[in-house]
């Protein structure tokens, strides 16, 4: 057996030997996604007009990078365990162009910070208000059962009749429901309303999560805050910080350092009832943490079988399936 791994290995450097010969070739795209670890981020956080306070310990945010692979990255991918490799039309849906993927990440990203922010503040007594004008369709996955029934630009505001102003509200309206359900889901298309019937599906990356099967954004989402709270969230993109991004403007906003010095580091969803959804990439950030040598990482408890392979006596891989959760663990750890 480590004779044919090693003979495989000496093959797959000897692939990427040939690619750099032709090395124009090695730069075109392949019809693959990369995802490989990122670094972790410590976000820069300022709030106006009401007393913060700094702390001594970290709450990283975990990060991937990803993007097109070219031939290069696809072979250096087959020999390193610590990069994935997901066919474009997962990454990529139907209509989406990379551009637009990339805008539809930072939009979402912009989306979390408000919503972390919200439940932070939440947390803390102050009262938060807020609203959108209902989930827009902005593209469609090829397997959807939805994908010749919803149309790019769709306006959903509806779930059973319940109604929906965001993505975060569509998204943990829908988790009340179980794969295989069948929901009716109300759209305004062309200024009419209509309203279709799908059967919802395992998610394409989240274990037992049920989905529709688009991408989505929230047109106008707003919120009230009783103070200004500006996150600097640099590059980064999509959803996943939420979780982290909460943690940190509560421990902004508290006297007492919940990490109480130690390196804490973690990534989930967040939607506006604090509970804490799962992240794609979970392999790729749990080692990134460990490179950062925290002592604690949190995950969504939909990533914990993943995550905790990469557990050791120098690491603890916590799941979490709420904000509250995650700050009792972060206390019992810090206080231990």
């Amino acid at each position: 057996m480590n004779k044919f791994f090693e003979n495989n290995k000496v093959l797959k450097i000897g692939i990427i030997t040939y690619l750099v010969v032709i090395f124009p070739f090695g730069f075109a795209k392949t019809d693959y996604y990369f995802m490989s670890p990122g670094p972790p981020y410590q976000w820069d956080i300022e709030i106006e007009d009401e007393q913060s306070f700094n702390f001594d310990g970290s709450l990283y945010q975990l990060t991937v990078r990803r993007d097109e692979a070219n031939y290069f990255v696809y072979a250096w991918a087959n020999i390193n365990n610590q990069i994935d490799l997901y066919p474009r039309e997962v990454i990529l849906p139907d209509g989406v162009t990379p551009q637009e993927l990339s805008e539809i990440s930072i939009q979402n990203m912009i989306t979390s910070e408000n919503v972390a922010i919200a439940v932070a503040l939440d947390s803390l007594g102050y009262n938060i208000e807020s609203e959108g004008d209902g989930v827009l369709v902005v593209g469609l996955l090829d397997n959807s059962p939805v994908k010749d029934i919803l149309l790019k630009n769709d306006l959903i505001t509806s779930i059973n009749n319940e109604i929906v102003k965001s993505t975060t509200e569509f998204i943990s309206l829908l988790k009340t429901y179980e794969i295989g359900d069948t929901v009716q889901i109300g759209l305004i298309r062309d200024d009419k309303e209509i309203n279709i019937k799908t059967t919802l599906i395992e998610h394409i990356e989240y274990e037992n999560e049920p989905m529709v099967g688009f991408l989505a954004s929230t047109p106008n989402q707003q919120f009230v805050f009783p103070f200004e709270v500006d996150i600097n969230t640099g590059n980064v993109g999509g959803p996943s910080a939420g979780m982290m991004m909460a943690l940190n403007v509560y421990n902004k906003l508290v006297e007492e350092d919940i990490t109480n010095g130690e390196k804490i580091a973690g990534t989930g969803t967040i939607e506006i009832d604090g509970s804490v959804g799962p992240v794609g990439g979970v392999k790729q950030k749990v080692i990134a943490a460990k490179r950062a040598n925290a002592s604690l990482i949190l995950v969504p408890t939909a990533n914990f079988q993943e995550a905790n392979v990469y557990s050791d006596e120098n690491t603890s891989i916590v799941a979490v399936d709420s904000f509250e959760e995650a700050l009792n663990v972060i206390s019992d750890f810090s206080s231990r």
